[in-house]
């Protein structure tokens, strides 16, 4: 598996070397959020790290997707392990927008945005907003 992750990080490393600047990734709302959109930038970093951006547009406040959700999680996933929390989207309730930044040192990952009732969620809701392989 290490070995795995490492081949992954070399050839992510490789792909956004070739192209010279930080690899764009699309997302959209899943059914819950269908009108949202979006993008996800993962950039290699000093060290070896991914700096992942996340930007979402036209997402309904968390209220409106189900009783006491407050806040938007970001999760980042590796392949067969479980979804570690990148960070809390700074959302705006007037601009129905939400941006988050995070670092990590894996590549080969699977971005989740989950609607939550507290921004100190250990793992993720069923009520997932958005979801993307960033590979």
């Amino acid at each position: 598996m290490r070995l795995t992750n490492y081949m992954l990080s070399f050839a992510l490393l490789g792909a956004l070397s070739a192209c010279g600047g930080p690899a764009e990734f699309a997302l959209t709302g899943t059914a819950r959020a269908a009108g949202t959109d979006g993008t996800a930038t993962v950039e290699v970093i000093e060290g070896g790290s991914h700096m992942v951006t996340v930007e979402l547009m036209h997402l309904p406040p968390p209220a409106r997707l189900g009783d006491g959700l407050t806040t938007y999680v970001v999760w980042l996933q590796e392949e067969g392990g479980q979804p570690q929390k990148a960070g809390v989207l700074a959302y705006d309730e007037d601009e129905r927008s939400g941006t988050m930044r995070a670092t990590t040192p894996n590549s080969g990952i699977t971005l989740i945005v989950t609607a939550e009732t507290d921004r100190d969620a250990a793992s993720p809701s069923d009520i997932v907003v958005a979801r993307r392989p960033l590979q």
